[in-house]
């Protein structure tokens, strides 16, 4: 089954396994993704129920409609094939009778890059809509090619936030460390307790139980990353990226934290967690593994202790299920008062800061 049926069959079943497309909620906003599939090529799907639609493509994110440029009047079935190339980024507005949305790829097209996405397009509980190419999560950048430099140079990003630990960052140095455009973040802790709890599961459910439990260790042990993280958004220092190895457990739980301050809905955050393991799955980590690759993002004794898990718990581990951020978001609302008020109390938001951010991210 190819990657797109994939996703809308998963989406209809409410798959645990792939989060679905991006939800816009409300009489003026759409269902809209864009999906590459191939080199010149770009599908963007809608809501078929909201009649025809003019789209439109600008490289800027932002671009006033009037200055956009036009690719269909009136494209009907709720699906559009646009000859566009990745370069330079396109990004385009899709506009029906029934109200627009803005959408682009949210997987960026890099030959050595791994689960590099953009947060844009999420809509928030009030309507509105995270900004296209501002903020991007990713895994480990060390395989980033000079293509892909220049591409990530093009769309801006100059500011990237790596949380991964002084052992990952000295065996697989980031790409950004010798980019002239941009400024790599990082601070050194010890990873090794954080991994402790895991290593005991036996069952999915403790694996699960497990994998949130660390997570929610990640807001003591990542502090300083995280609220370095919120004040460079705040001083709008981006586009920024935001990086670990796989990009889904300590970029998932800064992502979420991302975007519940900005307002997107529970779900919503939940569903982009998931979507890590639809572009990066399980089998990928346990064939990096097989094979002893230091891309892994484990050290080898991490990796060994690994291989003699129970099936159902490496794949807990090695995936993105979102019960496991279901699950950390509960105990942020039991705990703290919600990942918001965690947000404000460790990681050097105010309400201001936040009316702040959401000015600056949302539109």
């Amino acid at each position: 089954m190819e990657r797109r049926s994939f996703l809308l069959a998963a989406l209809a079943a409410g798959s645990a396994a792939a989060a679905p497309r991006v939800v816009l909620a409300g009489p003026t906003t759409l269902d809209a993704q864009a999906t590459r599939t191939g080199p010149g090529a770009l599908r963007v799907e809608w809501t078929a129920t909201a009649g025809a639609a003019a789209i439109y493509v600008s490289s800027d994110p932002d671009s006033p409609r009037e200055f956009m440029r036009q690719l269909k009047s009136s494209a009907a079935g709720g699906r559009a094939e646009l000859p566009l190339a990745s370069t330079p980024r396109p990004y385009l507005l899709v506009n029906t009778s029934a109200g627009e949305t803005r959408v682009a790829e949210r997987l960026l097209p890099l030959q050595g890059g791994r689960n590099f996405r953009d947060l844009g397009g999420y809509r928030t509980a009030d309507g509105r809509q995270v900004r296209w190419g501002k903020i991007f999560r990713s895994g480990v950048m060390s395989q980033l090619t000079p293509g892909d430099m220049a591409y990530l140079s093009r769309i801006g990003v100059r500011s990237i936030c790596d949380l991964r630990s002084p052992e990952e960052r000295r065996t697989e140095p980031s790409a950004f460390l010798t980019a002239e455009y941009a400024e790599v973040a990082a601070f050194d802790y010890d990873m090794n307790s954080s991994m402790a709890p895991m290593l005991k599961a036996r069952t999915r459910s403790e694996a699960v139980d497990a994998f949130a439990d660390s997570y929610v260790e990640f807001l003591d042990m990542l502090t300083p990353h995280y609220t370095d993280l919120f004040a460079r958004l705040v001083r709008r220092d981006g586009p920024l990226a935001l990086n670990c190895s796989a990009g889904k457990d300590r970029t998932g739980v800064g992502s979420a934290l991302i975007l519940s301050v900005l307002g997107v809905p529970r779900e919503t955050v939940v569903a982009d967690y998931g979507l890590t393991q639809v572009y990066t799955p399980p089998a990928y980590y346990k064939k990096l593994m097989a094979s002893g690759a230091s891309s892994s993002g484990m050290t080898p004794e991490m990796a060994e202790a690994f291989r003699r898990m129970p099936v159902e718990v490496l794949d807990v581990l090695m995936g993105s299920d979102p019960e496991v951020m279901r699950r950390v978001l509960a105990r942020l609302d039991r705990d703290h008062g919600g990942p918001v008020e965690v947000a404000k109390a460790r990681f050097g938001l105010t309400d201001a800061k936040i009316a702040t951010l959401r000015a600056t991210y949302l539109v």
